[in-house]
């Protein structure tokens, strides 16, 4: 996954498509007439996609099939909003519809909308109760909810239903997991390869598995065994991250999880992950800013807030009053890869590093200047650098 040399990238890694318009590349990269071209591509398979169902309405608005097929084809270009209406016009026709209402439960999962997706399984349920389907996305929506134990139900009612559903058997190592129960979630996900060796998400599922029960070489294999076949899932990228950390293989976990930020930038894990290897090595400066960005994206992420507080440490940074107050404050939520012993502990492992010394002048961060320079800067661009202190 190693990135081009020669192409201009943003601060973000996204390329600058627009700098290149309409330039021809003798290396044969993208330019910024190809990228148009495929967007005009999709734009007109959506449109041609759409047409067939738009002349079924315009014949007949109260076509259910024909509404159903434009939240399908409006569900395949990841429009989940259009998608949800379109299948809501549907329902209004057909409101006992079972595939009707199992992709409205789905397209509400995409859209992160759980408890209003649990109450169209349970209304799917009610009139179709052998659904192992149904019942394997039940699950799926209990888990992240956080009912573990009636999410263990509907997917053994999915297996019951269905015992060569490979989801369901994915479905059931989750919620294993989540339960703390990964013997039994290895034996489940392993049930979910049986039935298809390509899965990649149980095969993510076991490693991390695997991963909690300190069995962090076999945890690698399954990890690698994953992104084989799916080197784009910025979790596995991650989860191959911590398994270095857990291996004191510091630029190794480093690697990795910058891998899964060029995938996935916005992924507070992946960033919680580089600063923990950063730290590992002593690049204390960098690391407070990986952990600085994991906060942002999760501002109650409480294992990024206690590995932050601990470079601070080790970087003499004194905390004001206000920072402090929110270090104290009690945390609820913490990291899944933490749920066993905490990661943090590589740092107590390597004490070291820090640079803090009896009687030394408390200092500000370099990335912290920055910071602080950049907002001075801002307010009055008049004045120029602001004094140090």
């Amino acid at each position: 996954m190693k990135k081009n040399p020669n192409k201009k990238t943003s601060r973000t890694g996204h390329t600058d498509h627009q700098e290149k318009a309409g330039k021809e590349s003798k290396e044969g990269r993208t330019t910024g007439k190809d990228v148009n071209k495929a967007r005009g591509t999709a734009y007109d398979r959506l449109n041609k996609a759409l047409a067939v169902h738009e002349r079924a309405l315009e014949k007949n608005p109260e076509d259910a099939a024909a509404w159903a097929g434009k939240a399908a084809v409006f569900l395949r270009h990841r429009m989940h909003r259009d998608s949800l209406k379109a299948i809501e016009k549907a329902l209004k026709i057909e409101p006992e519809n079972t595939g009707y209402l199992y992709e409205k439960g789905f397209v509400l999962l995409q859209l992160n909308r759980d408890e209003d997706a649990l109450k169209v399984f349970d209304k799917l349920l009610e009139i179709k109760p052998d659904s192992d389907k149904a019942w394997n996305l039940r699950t799926s929506v209990l888990c992240r909810l956080n009912q573990h134990e009636k999410a263990l139900e509907a997917s053994e009612k999915a297996l019951a239903g269905n015992p060569k559903l490979a989801g369901a058997w994915h479905a059931k190592g989750s919620v294993l997991a989540d339960l703390g129960r990964y013997e039994a979630a290895i034996k489940a996900y392993d049930a979910a390869l049986k039935l298809n060796p390509d899965f990649a998400r149980a095969l993510e599922g076991k490693a991390f598995a695997l991963y909690n029960l300190n069995r962090p070489v076999e945890a690698m294999i399954a990890y690698d065994s994953a992104l084989k076949i799916n080197p784009d899932n910025a979790k596995t990228w991650v989860g191959k991250g911590f398994v270095h950390l857990k291996l004191g293989k510091f630029k190794r976990a480093l690697e990795a999880c910058s891998n899964a930020i060029s995938i996935k930038p916005n992924f507070a894990d992946a960033w919680y992950c580089k600063g923990m290897a950063l730290s590992a090595l002593d690049k204390n400066e960098e690391a407070l800013g990986a952990l600085e960005r994991a906060l942002r994206i999760k501002p109650d992420y409480a294992d990024a807030r206690r590995a932050r507080a601990s470079v601070n440490s080790k970087l003499g940074i004194d905390l004001d009053e206000e920072e402090k107050a929110e270090e104290e404050k009690p945390k609820v939520k913490k990291s899944i890869w933490t749920k066993r012993k905490p990661t943090s502990k590589i740092m107590k492992k390597y004490p070291g590093q820090g640079r803090e010394k009896k009687g030394e002048r408390v200092k500000k961060s370099e990335w912290a200047r920055k910071e602080q320079k950049t907002v001075g800067t801002r307010k009055n661009p008049a004045k120029g650098k602001e004094k140090k202190k």
